[in-house]
């Protein structure tokens, strides 16, 4: 039987914007074994999938693994590979390996990928283009035109989440996300600023449920401390208050998205968690901040919005005055 092979060790939402993609590759070679390799960062969503072989990899690729990968493509019976991580090792083996049939998205940019003598030995592409204003298309359309698939496409994309035991969940509940680079680094907001932010969503919403990133031990302590909230790596819940908002803590991978699921709308900075919202048809807005510099990074920053805009999105962006956000956004929730 012949066998496919898809790389994807990338990010969380990267994985997510790639799901319906992943699922018309699976109908493409219906009767081919599919393998797929993952991150550390996004292998936790491989239940999305249940017809694919897993391999996880690290997000950055050592030598050993690079060597493992290789090895993994001399030795299968391998008819077409899927680049949709754009990597700069993985458009040398084209060159390697001239009987298989190679796939890739590729970047035109000041730093393109991969260069015109190796984007020869690609059996098709598809280009995100970062430098022609003309040409900028989304991920999903670029992943979709690489594989050109129209047929009947059956869904293989399993969501069959389980019952939700872990607490009573909210009725109408918004979800929140908290991420550093956009709070923090971008809008310069204090974590007391943070609080004052959920406390107005929350003035505005029945409830709220809101994660963080992991490993920001500092910010969650303090949440953990002002609001009441759920562990999931320690199955513990912690009451501190009678307000309408619960942090979720340590919660990543399927009980994410099915927590995200049970929501009725999606609030939060671009990213993975409004990638989710809008695969799974919740009403998704968009939080961001724009720091123009020069008239390049006017045009990066916007290529960025364009290319990984979620499907049926909205979006906002915030200022650094708190006041002014508020006004902002009662506009739009």
């Amino acid at each position: 039987m012949n066998k496919v092979l898809i790389l994807k060790n990338d990010r969380a939402g990267d994985y997510i914007v790639s799901a319906k993609s992943i699922n018309l590759i699976l109908n493409k070679h219906i009767n081919s074994i599919v393998h797929i390799f993952l991150s550390k960062r996004n292998y936790k969503f491989n239940f999305m999938f249940n017809r694919m072989k897993i391999k996880v990899f690290n997000y950055d690729l050592k030598i050993f693994e690079k060597f493992l990968i290789f090895y993994f493509i001399l030795t299968n019976k391998i008819t077409d590979v899927y680049i949709l991580a754009p990597k700069n090792f993985y458009y040398y083996l084209p060159f390697i390996f001239r009987g298989i049939k190679f796939h890739g998205i590729c970047i035109d940019s000041d730093r393109s990928r991969p260069n015109s003598f190796l984007k020869k030995y690609l059996y098709s592409t598809s280009t995100l283009y970062r430098k022609d204003k003309s040409k900028i298309i989304s991920t999903y359309k670029a992943q979709e035109n690489l594989i050109n698939y129209k047929k009947n496409i059956q869904n293989f994309i399993n969501l069959d989440f389980p019952e939700f035991k872990f607490f009573d969940f909210p009725k109408n509940a918004t979800f929140f996300h908290y991420k550093h680079i956009l709070f923090k680094e971008s809008l310069f907001w204090d974590i007391e600023t943070i609080v004052k932010f959920i406390l107005f969503l929350a003035s505005k919403k029945d409830n709220i449920v809101f994660s963080s990133e992991l490993n920001f031990c500092k910010e969650n302590e303090f949440f953990k401390k002002n609001f009441n909230s759920y562990d999931f790596k320690l199955h513990k819940y912690n009451k501190v208050s009678n307000k309408n908002i619960l942090f979720l803590d340590n919660i990543e991978g399927k009980d994410l998205l099915n927590v995200i699921n049970l929501s009725t709308e999606v609030i939060a900075p671009e990213g993975a968690i409004t990638a989710m919202g809008s695969f799974l048809n919740k009403k998704t807005l968009s939080l961001m901040h724009f720091n123009f510099k020069n008239k390049k990074n006017i045009f990066r920053q916007i290529n960025d919005l364009i290319e990984w805009a979620p499907y049926n999105f909205k979006c906002l962006v915030l200022k650094k005055n708190l006041h002014k956000s508020f006004a902002k956004m009662s506009k739009r929730i």
